[in-house]
């Protein structure tokens, strides 16, 4: 999964699969995140935008409720 990150291309979304942890910085608080244009598109898959509280990095948690519901 690591190598994976790290061929991510930057252009495609993010998602946390498995793990609510921030690849770059480990940390695990994290923040709705701000509305882009195809956010509604992804909604329809269940993912919600979030961003990291520390690197400021922005993510997609796979969820059936809202993403910052624990």
């Amino acid at each position: 999964m690591r190598n994976m990150s790290r061929n991510w291309p930057d252009w495609l979304p993010h998602p946390l699969w498995i793990r609510r942890k921030c690849p770059r910085c480990n940390s695990v608080n994290f923040k709705q995140a701000e509305l882009r244009p195809f956010d509604g598109l992804l909604a329809m898959f269940a993912l919600r935008p979030v961003r990291c509280l520390f690197c400021w990095r922005r993510y997609y948690w796979l969820t059936l409720r809202d993403a910052i519901a624990e």
